[in-house]
């Protein structure tokens, strides 16, 4: 009698086609993305990286041999050791993508290696309770944490903060801005997606049947108890919070550090507990009704600027636009911002250094701090208002100017649907949106991208068409684009470069010169309004810092706090009328809209006259730090529904903690509960929401 083997070679022709794939897939990637395979020694000299080109060959020559191989197992041999696949696997994935991320795996505590575990049980748990196939859960669950876990390395790459829950909700404005990238693979890619290969082939091969005689209540024994793992471990990560019992905590300010320490997937997970918004400490109506009390018996700030008349009110939030020349670290030849820093000296206008809560990207969120007055410190760590929190009337300067008379406009050279402004600008009070498809003028480009230069000529536009329909004043609101991230294109011409260092970080010098562009511009807008006879005031800051060379950012920031720093932003409020022209030396965007109104020397709501009170004790309040008026900085501790309240480092005087959490409340009520809303706070006159030209 025959022996049965255990194992052995099955050349059948689907077999060598699938092996063929597989080698013919490894060589033509191997070819077109060869200078992986290169490395440079101590001397600069290119040469073969070794381990890459074994791990990739083995690796390719591995998963095509197992195509060619036959396991002969009983079923009940294939069912367990399939169910031992799905229990084991989680632990390599996991190990795959933090070894594509560059975090500290291999000093990771038990406990953080449990909770990372846990997490992508999670998912490979509810793709076998979705397919009950072993090797169908293996090649999904190993599929979308691969997945996820290259495209979190270029998220980190190209915004300097990792994939955050929230980001899902914007996905189609990812999409639309990711064009600008340079999206190059790395060597543990390569072979994290051949290791991956070789699981599923095993898989295949191993456990691909139905154990023998299963009955159908067998099947469906097997769907409810992955369902049952799977709602474990939701409830144990997400509503018991165990992660927190693992030793896994983010930080708001540093998402990128707080990921290398515990885990791609256990921070992504830890920071989807924070999705809800939650009441703050001290929250009642009767704490909201002493605060109204106090704020509509409160005195109005004294105006800065004397427009003798109803002024034209522009708002310019400008790409990526941050001045490193005011750091004093690195020289650039030419000056980057030669017109900006002569109206800093002029002593006619209101500058200084704004603080943001992003850094690289989110866009969205210092639109919301600006237009709302709201901070991000008291919303959970990673949010976007846009898509999460705005579905009914917010109220923004937009609604304050509204209730003056204004004709309100926001104009943004970009897809109208991006971070979904479509949907919040008409909560937010603006009667029009005009995106790129809708321009009046001819656009020019900068880097694929509209240019500054062709926003401010929409904005005269826009000036000159309402100026000859009659006497209704104006409130233009201007996102550019020009200056975002993606700067490595080898057709813009440089004319920026670091003194000295020429040529040592290319994207710093391209976006050096981009903002040089910026700087032409800016003044071409306002020599026009200049000359113009009516008041106009205009606004002027950057949204966030580019992320640009780890190098550069190095240089640029030595001997500056890093944690902080890299948030700072320049600003400035100009106008054709007389300003009480003044240098603020630290502000964050939440109050920029109050510093607006009082050079227009408009009347604002109770609210954001608190806010210019409250700028005089804590000029800076953001998502990443608090800046009392002396110039103490306070970071918050391990992010928490009420993080904004807590400091690490630094103990909090009690009188701040208070300041802060009577703005946490104020927020709150003016955002989170529409129902017992204290309107006459923040209204001049009952809002309606309206609908944008579609």
């Amino acid at each position: 009698m025959k022996e049965k083997r255990f194992l052995r070679l099955n050349p059948s022709r689907g077999n060598f086609f699938a092996a063929g794939a597989v080698l013919l897939a490894s060589a033509v990637f191997f070819v077109l993305e060869w200078p992986i395979a290169l490395e440079e020694d101590a001397g600069g000299q290119q040469r073969l990286c070794w381990w890459y080109v074994l791990a990739f060959s083995g690796l390719s020559a591995l998963a095509a041999g197992i195509c060619l191989l036959q396991f002969q197992l009983p079923g009940a041999a294939r069912q367990a050791i399939g169910w031992l696949l799905v229990l084991l696997l989680p632990l390599s994935t996991f190990v795959v993508v933090d070894v594509i991320n560059g975090t500290r795996i291999w000093q990771f505590s038990g406990r953080r290696w449990l909770a990372n575990y846990l997490c992508y049980l999670l998912v490979f748990a509810l793709s076998y309770a979705l397919t009950r196939r072993p090797w169908a859960a293996v090649a999904i669950g190993g599929a979308a944490s691969l997945t996820f876990g290259i495209a979190n390395y270029f998220v980190v790459q190209f915004r300097g903060q990792p994939i955050l829950p929230w980001d899902f909700t914007s996905f189609g404005t990812a999409l639309t801005v990711s064009g600008g990238y340079e999206y190059v693979p790395t060597r543990k890619m390569a072979v994290g997606a051949l290791y991956y290969i070789c699981t599923v082939a095993f898989c295949v091969k191993v456990a691909p049947q139905d154990a023998p005689n299963a009955s159908r209540r067998f099947h469906i024994a097997e769907r409810l108890a992955a369902l049952s793992i799977s709602g474990l471990l939701a409830i144990t990560l997400f509503p018991l919070n165990g992660l927190s019992y693992l030793d896994i905590s983010v930080w708001a300010w540093n998402q990128k550090g707080s990921s290398e320490l515990i885990g791609i997937a256990a921070s992504f997970f830890a920071n989807a507990q924070y999705m809800m918004v939650d009441t703050p400490d001290g929250y009642s109506a009767r704490a909201v009704s002493k605060l109204s009390d106090e704020l509509e018996g409160a005195s109005p700030p004294a105006p800065l600027g004397q427009p003798q008349g109803t002024p034209t009110v522009i708002a310019i939030m400008n790409e990526s636009m941050t001045d490193f020349g005011a750091l004093g670290t690195l020289e650039f030849t030419p000056d980057n911002m030669p017109n900006i820093h002569r109206l800093q000296r002029s002593g006619d206008v209101i500058f200084g250094t704004a603080y943001s809560s992003v850094y690289g990207g989110n866009t969205c969120n210092s639109e919301y701090e600006f237009l709302t007055g709201n901070s991000m410190a008291f919303l959970p760590a990673g949010s976007k208002p846009y898509q999460q929190y705005i579905d009914s009337t917010q109220q923004s300067l937009a609604h304050t100017l509204k209730s003056h008379g204004y004709h309100t406009v926001a104009i943004h050279p970009g897809d109208r649907k991006a971070w979904e402004r479509i949907d919040a600008y008409p909560y937010l009070g603006f009667d029009e949106f005009m995106d790129a498809t809708i321009f009046d003028v001819p656009r020019s480009f900068e880097h694929r991208l509209t240019s500054d230069m062709s926003c401010y000529e929409q904005l005269i536009y826009e000036y000159e068409y309402w100026r000859e329909l009659g006497d209704t004043p104006l409130f233009l609101f201007n996102v550019t684009i020009q200056n975002h991230g993606g700067y490595e294109d080898e057709n813009y011409e440089t004319t920026v470069q670091v003194e000295g260092l020429e040529g040592q970080w290319p994207k710093a010098e391209q976006y050096l010169s981009l903002t040089r562009e910026s700087d032409e511009a800016i003044q071409y807008l306002l020599d026009y309004f200049e000359d113009i006879d009516e008041p106009v005031v205009v606004l002027f800051f950057g949204d966030h810092w580019p992320k640009l060379e780890d190098g550069f950012n190095q240089a640029v920031l030595e001997g500056y706090n890093i944690t902080t720093d890299m948030y700072r932003v320049p600003f400035f409020i100009w106008a054709n009328y007389p300003l009480e022209g003044q240098k603020i030396e630290a502000v964050s965007l939440n109050y920029l809209s109050g510093l607006l109104l009082r050079a227009a020397d408009i009347e604002g709501t109770p609210y954001t006259n608190y806010l210019e009170r409250l700028r005089q004790d804590i000029p800076v309040i953001t998502d990443i730090c608090k800046i009392d008026s002396e110039g103490t900085v306070y970071l918050p501790g391990s992010a928490s529904p009420s993080g904004a309240l807590e400091v690490a480092g630094s103990r909090v005087p009690s009188e701040m903690t208070k300041k802060l959490r009577d703005y946490s409340i104020l927020q709150y009520n003016n955002s989170f509960d529409e129902s017992r809303r204290a309107d006459s706070l923040f209204y001049l006159e009952k809002p309606q929401a309206l609908r944008i030209n579609e």
